[in-house]
């Protein structure tokens, strides 16, 4: 299987009532802060996808094929830990079907053997561990790879994964919309930012990237809309973003939308990353795939 994966500050404001009235920090600032001094946050993330249209299951004993409203998996939760300014994090995400009515059988809807569980290490480089990969030889139960060019071509076309979110760059361009008053959110007042962009203008440089690839990965995702609710407390730390993408021109077959969920709770918590046992690891010779070949 393909993974559907999606895969996405200045704020200065002054807090209404109930928020503690009290002028809130820049969040990219308060971010940082937590960086100098390696603490962590807890990420509970979830990411919903539509195909916009029927996705025809697998056939069965009887070459019946049945259209239904699911893709490969519709949804995932990733959990774990982000340990800041050491920029480190593990993360573990299971994948599930929704929607699949329940006289179908042709569907399985026991995802546990694509259950992913990833730490990266800044200087280390990416360890993943997944049942199904046909990729690890025997005796080995994790993936490694340290080349720095993975994931450049992500970044390149605006992919707003976790690690992108917490940086200065793209928290200034979430919380440049004018707050609103928000909920109560892990114990705290929030203020919301909301707004919309094109994909493309969450994009980084990419170094060392054949211009024409790039050209054409750019034209490709230039159509993506990108809208945001971004809730800040008063210490300006992110507590919810609430993410969703627009693929208008998605091949057939992929994602439609895109609604991504995340909440960072427990910020400034003692976390430690460590990397797997050496005994456990397969040097992988290419940029790890998120699924098994």
């Amino acid at each position: 299987m393909r993974s559907r994966g999606l895969s996405s500050i200045v704020l200065v404001i002054i807090l209404t009532a109930g928020c503690g009235g009290q002028a809130a920090p820049p969040s990219a600032e308060a971010v940082a802060r937590q960086a100098e001094d390696s603490a962590g946050v807890r990420i509970a993330k979830l990411v919903r996808l539509d195909y916009g249209a029927a996705m025809p299951t697998p056939p069965g004993e009887d070459d019946l094929v049945v259209p239904v409203d699911i893709g490969e998996y519709d949804e995932s939760r990733t959990t774990g830990v982000m340990r800041l300014g050491a920029d480190a994090s593990d993360l573990t995400t299971t994948f599930h079907r929704t929607n699949v009515p329940g006289e179908l059988k042709l569907v399985p809807d026991d995802l546990s053997s694509m259950t992913t569980r990833v730490i990266s290490i800044d200087g280390s480089g990416t360890y993943e561990h997944r049942a199904d990969r046909r990729d690890v030889p025997a005796g080995k139960t994790w993936l490694h790879h340290s080349g720095s060019g993975c994931g450049t071509l992500e970044r390149a076309v605006g992919s707003l994964d976790l690690r992108a979110i917490l940086s200065p760059e793209v928290l200034r361009k979430l919380t440049a919309p004018a707050p609103s008053p928000g909920e109560v959110i892990d114990g705290v007042g929030t203020v919301v930012h909301a707004g919309s962009a094109a994909q493309s203008e969450f994009s980084g440089p990419a170094p060392g990237v054949d211009p024409a690839t790039l050209e054409v990965l750019r034209e490709r995702f230039r159509s993506v809309e990108v809208s945001w609710r971004l809730w800040a407390g008063p210490d300006g730390l992110p507590r919810r973003l609430r993410l969703e993408e627009a693929m208008p021109a998605a091949e057939e077959g992929m994602p439609r939308t895109s609604v991504t969920e995340i909440d960072f709770t427990g910020w400034g918590s003692d976390v430690t990353v460590v990397p797997p046992p050496a005994e456990q690891v397969h040097e992988a010779g290419s940029c790890l795939a998120p699924e098994p070949r």
